[in-house]
């Protein structure tokens, strides 16, 4: 993406005429959320910027970049004792009811951790991300997952294996507050220095029945990738 994205944040690339961290936005809002915390990056001025002009929008600093579970961990405090929705903002989904709200209905009747599922097919692999396949059993909108294989390698694109399609978690999560206390342990059981990112917590939080996916209904668009960003700009251009 630094090809498009320049010296830039990549989350202020346009997307349809407007950044793409505003796609995020309005889905957060539209969600039923009314306050919102983003996790930024050193040196990322220009976001920065642009969000201390929305209101109900805070922003925190991520000195290091060691991953996105360990980002997560900074929204503790901010949720408090409430569940926190997180929210990707390289994910953007299209469809009647946002996703982000859809993964808040899973918590709401599971009382429980929610990631959001997307089936993906062998024909759009080559534009999504290098999420793993999933094994487990779909129930309606539920999904009762089995296994989660660590992350792939981040040149990679999603692989079916051999599958006419398959489903992956993608970017749109409900943690509650036991889950954001457990990334200081997940810490402690990764390889030092490794990345603390969101599959060691889920598969810490999986491994003690404690968290579901929701299917969401809606188109997944990619736009951490140039052909997924390509895709949603010619898909949301024509819908917007």
């Amino acid at each position: 993406m630094r090809a498009i994205a320049g010296d830039g944040p990549k989350e202020m690339v346009p997307v349809a005429g407007k950044p793409a961290i505003d796609w995020v936005l309005r889905e957060c809002t539209e969600s039923g959320l009314d306050e919102i915390l983003v996790v930024s990056a050193p040196g990322k001025d220009a976001l920065v910027e642009h969000l201390a002009r929305l209101p109900g929008v805070q922003t925190v600093i991520q000195r290091q970049p060691r991953g996105l579970a360990d980002a997560i961990r900074l929204g503790r405090d901010f949720a408090g004792a409430e569940p926190l929705a997180v929210a990707l903002p390289d994910n953007i989904f299209v469809g009647a009811r946002p996703a982000l709200a859809q993964v808040i209905d899973g918590y709401r009747a599971a009382k429980t951790n929610i990631v959001a599922i997307v089936e993906i097919s062998a024909r759009e692999a080559a534009r999504r991300g290098a999420t793993g396949m999933l094994d487990g059993t779909r129930d309606g909108v539920v999904y009762h997952i089995a296994h989660i294989p660590d992350k792939g390698a981040k040149a990679a694109t999603f692989d079916t294996r051999g599958a006419a399609a398959a489903y992956t978690a993608v970017g749109r999560f409900v943690f509650l507050p036991d889950a954001l206390a457990a990334i200081d342990a997940v810490e402690q059981k990764i390889p030092a220095g490794a990345e603390l990112d969101d599959i060691p917590l889920m598969q810490w939080l999986l491994a003690r029945g404690a968290l579901e996916g929701r299917v969401i209904d809606g188109q997944f668009l990619d736009v951490g990738l140039p052909s997924g960003y390509e895709e949603a700009n010619a898909l949301l251009g024509r819908s917007h």
